[in-house]
């Protein structure tokens, strides 16, 4: 079987790793091989590429709806793909024509795609009310990679962030926060993993970022921090960090908006809806090691039943096979 995926970016992309490139070992293995053109690239010649494939993938493209109309057309099967809330953006809202040529080229590919996927049942109920051949493929990770790790004893409890230089700006909303659990618990310290080192005025061991050395980090946390902006564009988002915390035995403590409900619940994690809670929240579970032990493993658990890599590639395979 011959693929066709179309990306945004690289394959390092958090959605596109996520979405697909952590799967071509496996597809290989499958006799399923897959090539790929970048969005900025789409033109005429990936037109007749698409006839000489078995299926086309667009993980969350929205090229112009005359280009996709004619790649749509070419096609034998389209499978799109999206896992957050593309037609919304993080913070200031679009423009109204925006907005408009946004929700032209979306419903597009809802309309016309052979399958629609997506990661949550959030989105799912947004796609089907363009699509009822919609389905939902979880985020999923290589739980031989994202595991807990046994520890040696320590007097320190270790709080944790791990993210992106573009959601640093969502820890330091906390500085004031820990800065305050820090003077008040001097056996706690804060960890951070990113490319970049975040404005606190607290003290914090600062970890940049390094190819595959995220799940060590992670592995090495007593509690995972998951500050989200409630707004529309979170609502749709499955956290890979919040999975991430799981995998790894951690308890998350966090905004839980939208899909992040159908991760994180009171079984491996404690929820903070609003600003004056995160520091009564983290103090519980700080005084509560029980407690703490408890959600981790339930969320270990929760992610091994339904977010493991090898199961969900082979529903990924199912849907690509048709």
């Amino acid at each position: 079987m011959r693929i066709l995926a179309i990306t945004s970016r690289d394959l390092e992309k958090g959605s596109t790793k996520y979405r697909l490139a952590q799967y071509l070992e496996y597809f290989s293995r499958q006799g399923m091989h897959v090539e790929f053109v970048r969005r900025d690239e789409v033109d005429h010649t990936t037109i007749e590429r698409a006839r000489n494939v078995d299926v086309v993938f667009n993980q969350k493209c929205l090229i112009s709806c005359s280009l996709a109309k004619r790649l749509i057309a070419a096609s034998r099967r389209v499978i799109f793909d999206f896992d957050d809330a593309i037609y919304t953006r993080p913070g200031k809202p679009f423009s109204w024509l925006t907005q408009q040529k946004i929700n032209r080229r979306f419903h597009l590919w809802l309309k016309k795609a052979t399958t629609v996927t997506t990661a949550n049942e959030f989105l799912a109920n947004y796609a089907r009310n363009y699509s009822s051949r919609t389905e939902i493929v979880p985020m999923a990770l290589d739980l031989n990679v994202w595991r807990p790790v046994p520890r040696e004893p320590d007097d320190h409890l270790i709080i944790g962030w791990a993210g992106a230089p573009i959601n640093v700006p969502l820890l330091e909303r906390l500085d004031g926060v820990l800065c305050t659990l820090l003077e008040r618990h001097p056996s706690v310290r804060l960890a951070v993993f990113s490319g970049k080192k975040p404005n606190l005025h607290c003290p914090f061991d600062y970890y940049p970022f390094r190819p595959g050395a995220e799940s060590q980090f992670v592995a090495g946390l007593d509690i995972g921090l998951l500050p989200l902006a409630d707004e529309e564009y979170t609502r749709g988002k499955s956290p890979i960090k919040a999975l991430q915390y799981l995998a790894c035995g951690v308890p998350v403590v966090g905004n839980v908006y939208g899909a992040t409900a159908e991760i994180v619940n009171e079984r491996n994690g404690l929820a903070v809806s609003k600003e004056t809670d995160w520091l009564p929240v983290l103090e519980r579970l700080i005084s509560a090691p029980d407690l703490a032990q408890a959600l981790g493993k339930a969320g270990r658990e929760m992610v091994v039943r339904q977010h493991d890599l090898h199961a969900v590639a082979a529903q990924f395979q199912g849907i690509l096979a048709g």
